[in-house]
């Protein structure tokens, strides 16, 4: 019967309802953010089948990107939620929130390119002639290394659907005035070349 009795007050002590209840909330974020990463090949795959729609393209493709961020953010969020240390969990909520805000960025992204999709269809882009003042390439870990942004003073259009590689940048862009049709809200570039003045202007 002593016995018995030393048993249930072991099964007492050990028993933590709250910390269990903390885990089992872990668990629950962390599955969701796999529901997430799951979400993202699907919306990626769906954005390469649709390639030649240029704007849904693009609009599955920064919803992959959020997605992607999604899952990340809430994989930081549930290891905040099940640790027990303070400073880990400081870390881990500073990290989910600059991946939730990057995912707001791409949810944005895509909104933006949905109100272009007018002015794609019918052609109407803003017009831009000017030398970049800055130019940011995208960093692959093989492969060709293409230009991802141009930089003006008050204005960054994404080219990087263009395919324009660094190397071709370099040679036959750089530096030289270039003339850019965009889209007005997304500001995505849908062309890029040098610009060269006509005779008698």
């Amino acid at each position: 019967m002593t016995i018995k009795l030393e048993k249930k007050r072991k099964v007492k002590r050990g028993f933590r309802p709250l910390e269990n209840r903390r885990e089992a909330i872990a668990v629950v974020i962390l599955f969701s953010g796999l529901f997430f990463f799951i979400v993202t090949f699907i919306l990626w795959g769906v954005s390469e089948l649709i390639e030649e729609h240029f704007i849904l393209s693009e609009m599955m493709g920064a919803y992959s990107a959020a997605s992607m961020c999604l899952c990340f953010g809430l994989v930081f969020f549930g290891m905040m939620v099940g640790i027990r240390n303070w400073f880990g969990k400081i870390v881990c909520l500073f990290v989910a929130a600059v991946i939730m805000s990057a995912s707001y960025h791409f949810m944005e992204t895509s909104t933006l390119l949905y109100k272009d999709k007018a002015a794609f269809e019918n052609k109407q882009f803003e017009k831009l002639v000017g030398v970049p003042t800055g130019v940011e390439y995208d960093d692959p870990d093989y492969g060709t290394e293409f230009v991802m942004e141009l930089e003006f003073d008050d204005l960054t259009i994404d080219i990087y659907k263009l395919n324009i590689s660094r190397n071709y940048y370099t040679a036959n862009l750089s530096g030289k005035p270039l003339e850019i049709a965009y889209l007005p809200n997304s500001h995505f570039a849908v062309s890029v070349k040098e610009y060269i003045e006509a005779a008698g202007e």
